[in-house]
């Protein structure tokens, strides 16, 4: 009986040890290879321009999905106060569209970037 309590605290003190010593796994990071970089946000030199902009917002967030098999980029803003146009841009920040017009075919939506202090609720 004592053997099996002691294969047993052995085995907890394994498990434990895997957990807790996992780094993440970069392979799970869904932003790693998008659009052939690692960092979409600091390597898109027009997505970063476009972040920079509304870098101090606390409404503004930068979304990546899924349209027609190809990753996509597009603005969103929260404040319930704001009317905004936001347009669905490729990797190459090339216009597809308005985001609203195609909004029902995007999938795998991830929230990119938003503020530190950011006032919005997203999926992440």
């Amino acid at each position: 009986m004592k053997k099996n309590f002691k294969l047993l605290g052995l085995a907890a003190i394994a498990v434990l040890t895997t957990l807790f010593s996992c780094d993440e796994d970069e392979n799970n990071n869904p932003t790693n290879n998008v659009c052939n970089v690692s960092n979409p946000i600091e390597e898109l030199a027009w997505l970063k321009e476009k972040i920079d902009n509304v870098e101090d917002d606390q409404y503004s967030f930068y979304n990546m999905a899924t349209y027609h098999k190809e990753t996509v980029f597009y603005y969103g803003n929260c404040n319930p106060s704001t009317n905004y146009v936001s347009i669905i841009r490729n990797c190459t920040g090339d216009s597809l569209g308005l985001t609203n017009d195609v909004f029902d075919e995007l999938t795998e939506i991830l929230t990119l970037w938003k503020s530190e202090n950011s006032l919005c609720n997203s999926q992440d």
